[in-house]
């Protein structure tokens, strides 16, 4: 287990390379690219997935990377999309779907875990 503020600079070093990414949204203009692992926050039961946003390049004919993003599931649903996103790293982006319901300190605390499957 790990706190939610420190997570992000442990995946960092870790090699997540064999792990496949997975396809969130898409559609003519743009597409939502995710990691295949996720962090899971146990007490709010949600996952968070790095992800990257792209667009549609018409010259090049292809999903091009625009920005990353941290992308919010709910860890219990059967039928799995996402519930919000953001360009930004974890911590800001929960706290932003929170709406200001927990203090930053909390969510920066928070135990969480790293899924790989």
């Amino acid at each position: 287990m790990y706190r939610l503020f420190e997570v992000e600079e442990v995946i960092a070093e870790m090699d997540l390379s064999d792990i496949d990414d997975d396809i969130a949204e898409t559609d003519e203009e743009y597409q939502i690219v995710i990691s295949g692992w996720w962090v899971h926050i146990p007490e709010l039961n949600l996952n968070l997935h790095e992800g990257v946003v792209c667009t549609w390049e018409e010259e090049s004919q292809m999903f091009m990377p625009n920005f990353a993003v941290t992308v919010v599931y709910e860890a219990s649903a059967e039928h799995q999309h996402y519930i919000y996103f953001e360009q930004d790293g974890m911590v800001i982006t929960l706290a932003n779907w929170l709406n200001g319901r927990v203090p930053l300190d909390v969510i920066e605390q928070m135990r969480c875990s790293i899924c790989k499957e």
